[in-house]
């Protein structure tokens, strides 16, 4: 899925966004955010040079955290994961060992490099502090991306689905939550039961272009595997007239709500009409 299950829709983009800003000065948090809106753009080396920059003036605690893991994120993205871990334990340092998003970091990057049992210790870690937070949203939000993280990372869904049931159970109102578990049975291929969940989402006022447009790459996915083609023409001759109703009402809901994407607007110019 397109969709940022993969640690990639905004509330599982955990960088330096998830450090405390409370003591950074109006210039710093402008850096910050300019940090954090390169790395939602996968701009990765650009997001670290405005992090190297942020840290030469922004030198307070929270400003040393949020440089350090979004540095360690950028990193990551650039399959540096040595570094990503060099940086994640810095954000650590000044943290005293209790920034989450700085043990993510490092347990993503311990992953990649197949070091699996430290991987396991540092999200045990990880766990240990979500389990202390007094902020029950927050302790949600942290659940999801492990589970997110088990998900996509371990391949281990029953850890996956453990932490998001305990995500919902202390945040039932967060459609986030609904969908992610939605995204993870269209992984499965389990397209109804993930229907279930978007019509869920959608009941709880997730009714945005994001929504729609997540909901129309799982009905394109779902005739893609039927069909066994990505090739749009061939898909509008295969699939059957109901078929075709369902994904282009989804995916005409997406840009009237204002969905942008060249893609999504020549499959609706070719099979939509």
């Amino acid at each position: 899925m397109k969709r940022v299950l993969l640690l990639i829709a905004a509330f599982f983009i955990y960088t330096a966004v998830s450090a405390q800003t409370i003591t950074m000065g109006k210039k710093c948090r402008e850096q910050n955010n300019n940090g954090i809106s390169l790395l939602k753009e996968k701009k990765y080396q650009e997001a670290i040079d405005a992090f190297t920059a942020m840290e030469k003036s922004c030198t307070t605690k929270d400003a040393k955290e949020a440089t350090a893991v979004g540095k360690a994120e950028a990193y990551n993205g650039l399959a540096k994961y040595e570094e990503a871990i060099v940086a994640s334990d810095a954000a650590l340092k000044v943290t005293k060992n209790k920034s989450v998003a700085a043990l993510f970091q490092k347990a993503l990057a311990q992953n990649k490099l197949k070091q699996f049992d430290a991987a396991n210790q540092t999200f045990s870690k990880l766990i240990a502090l979500t389990e202390k937070n007094q902020d029950t949203k927050a302790r949600a939000s942290n659940y999801a991306l492990m589970s997110a993280f088990h998900w996509r990372q371990l391949n281990n869904a029953d850890s996956a689905n453990y932490f998001l049931e305990k995500a919902v159970a202390l945040d039932p109102s967060n459609p986030n939550y609904v969908i992610q578990k939605g995204d993870m049975l269209c992984d499965e291929k389990k397209y109804d039961e993930a229907f279930v969940q978007y019509d869920k989402a959608v009941e709880m006022g997730k009714a945005d272009a994001e929504m729609y447009e997540i909901r129309s790459n799982a009905r394109v996915k779902m005739l893609q595997e039927k069909y066994h083609t990505n090739n749009t023409q061939e898909l509008r001759s295969k699939m059957s007239a109901q078929e075709r109703d369902q994904v282009c009402v989804e995916l005409k809901k997406a840009i009237s709500l204002g969905l942008k994407d060249m893609k999504q607007d020549m499959f609706a110019s070719l099979v939509c009409k």
